[in-house]
């Protein structure tokens, strides 16, 4: 499976702050610190990554949160290690 490299910073931001299953993250959180000119571009993504079912979403009281579906943590493990070789 190939992400793009908006995908792949999504998803290492949850990673970081470990949202699997029960830890999750408003959408709007995760959009912070990417470049204002480029957020509809991540929101997109978040949408299509929910589609795919690599993220799931999760409603709240805040807004619509996102985690990293646990059943395919280790394929987004790996993905993430070709591109930060540090984890």
């Amino acid at each position: 499976m190939h992400l793009s490299s908006t995908k792949l910073d999504i998803l290492y931001k949850l990673w970081r702050n470990r949202c699997f299953g029960r830890g999750h993250m408003l959408i709007d959180n995760v959009l912070r610190g990417f470049p204002r000119d480029k957020l509809d571009e991540f929101r997109r993504d978040i949408k299509e990554l929910v589609r795919e079912g690599i993220l799931i979403m999760k409603p709240t009281n805040h807004g619509d949160a996102v985690f990293i579906n646990p059943a395919k943590r280790i394929m987004i493990r790996d993905l993430l290690r070709k591109y930060y070789e540090f984890l």
